[in-house]
C-alpha cells in the first residue's frame, strides 16, 4: 500500500547536498565543480528546495550567490551533518583501499599522547605508511577493525606479539616543588594520582617501605596526562611511567625527586592483528616501535 505521506514533503538529499556545496562556495559554478556535475544540475536542485519552502534561499548578485536569511538558516542546521558524512565516505574508502594505511589501536590514552603521536610521523615519513590512532579501554572484541594493538593491560590471543619495554615508575615535580619537598619524609610530599592507573602509586609506595594509606593525596584526575600538566603547573608530585615524562625532563618543565625508579612488573607489548589486511606494513610498524621504545628506555631515569 503507498505511503500515506505525500513524497512532495521529503527533502531530497541530493537537493540538500547541492545546496550545501553552494553555500560553501558562494557560487554555483564552483559548487558544480565540487560536485563533479554541472552548474544547471545545481540550479535545479537549489529550485527544488525553494518551491518545497516556498522561500528564496539565494540572493544572487553577479557571479556570487549569497545565503539568504531562510538559507543561513537551514545552511546553518545541515551543513555539518554533510561534512560529517563526506569524512565518513572518505574514511570508508580508505578501509577498502589501504595498503599504505594502517589502524593502531591502544588501551593507554597518555602513551598514545606522549609518546605514539609525535613519533609517528617519522614512521609514515620513512615507509610511507599513513597510521591512524584509536584510544580504547574496553577489551578488545573479535570484530573490532585495527592492524596493531599497542597495549599495557590487555591481549590478543593467536595474535603475533612484539614485548616493547618494561614499565619503570619514577617520581616527578615542577623544580620549585622539588626544591621545597626534596629533603622532606616522602609519605608527607603532596601527591597527584589518575584514576586509570591507581595502582602506580601504592606500588612505588610499597617499594619505598611507605603504607599507601599513609600517602597524602592532593588531587586526583582522569588520566595521567592531566596530572602530569598538573605536576608541570607546580601542584603536587607525581608517580609516572618514565617513558611518558622524558621530554619534561629533558627540558626541565618537570624534575626527579631523589627516589629510585621502581620497576612496576608491567610490560609494553604489541600485536599484530591476525585479521589484517595488510599484515607486511603492520609488522614493520611492530618491528619500528620496538626500536623506539628501545631508544627511548636506554635514556637514563
Amino acid at each position: 500500500m503507498p505511503n500515506s505521506h505525500s513524497s512532495a514533503s521529503e527533502v531530497p538529499l541530493a537537493a540538500l547536498r547541492a545546496f550545501v556545496a553552494a553555500g560553501r562556495h558562494k557560487n554555483f559554478t564552483r559548487a558544480a565543480a565540487a560536485l563533479g556535475v554541472t552548474q544547471g544540475v545545481v540550479s535545479r536542485h537549489v529550485a527544488a528546495l525553494e518551491r518545497l519552502g516556498s522561500v528564496r534561499l539565494f540572493e544572487r548578485r553577479g557571479a556570487h550567490a549569497l545565503l539568504t536569511p531562510a538559507g543561513a538558516q537551514l545552511y546553518d542546521a545541515v551543513h555539518e551533518a554533510f561534512a560529517a558524512i563526506e569524512i565518513a565516505s572518505r574514511q570508508l574508502a580508505q578501509r577498502r583501499e589501504r595498503s599504505d594505511r594502517l589502524a593502531v589501536r591502544t588501551s593507554m590514552p597518555t602513551l598514545a599522547l606522549t609518546v605514539l603521536m609525535p613519533s609517528l610521523p617519522a614512521f609514515t615519513e620513512k615507509h610511507g605508511v599513513q597510521v591512524d590512532l584509536v584510544t580504547s579501554l574496553v577489551p578488545v572484541e573479535p570484530q573490532d577493525e585495527f592492524d596493531v594493538l599497542v597495549t599495557r593491560d590487555l591481549e590478543l590471543s593467536g595474535a603475533e606479539s612484539w614485548d616493547l619495554a618494561a614499565e619503570k615508575l619514577v617520581c616527578v615535580a615542577s623544580p620549585a616543588q622539588a626544591k621545597t619537598w626534596a629533603e622532606r619524609a616522602a609519605h608527607r610530599w603532596p601527591m597527584l594520582s589518575a584514576r586509570s592507573r591507581p595502582e602506580i602509586l601504592a606500588t612505588w609506595a610499597r617499594a619505598n617501605d611507605i603504607p599507601p594509606e599513609k600517602l597524602d593525596i592532593k588531587a586526583v584526575d582522569e588520566h595521567l596526562y592531566l596530572s602530569i600538566a598538573r605536576a608541570i603547573g607546580g601542584a603536587g608530585i607525581l608517580v609516572v611511567p618514565h617513558l611518558l615524562v622524558l621530554e619534561h625532563l629533558a627540558n626541565r618543565t618537570l624534575v626527579r625527586l631523589p627516589k629510585e625508579p621502581v620497576r612496576s612488573g608491567a610490560r609494553y607489548t604489541a600485536f599484530v592483528n591476525p585479521r589484517t589486511s595488510n599484515m607486511q606494513a603492520a609488522t614493520t610498524l611492530c618491528r619500528w616501535l620496538k626500536t623506539l621504545f628501545a631508544q627511548r628506555t636506554q635514556l637514563p631515569a
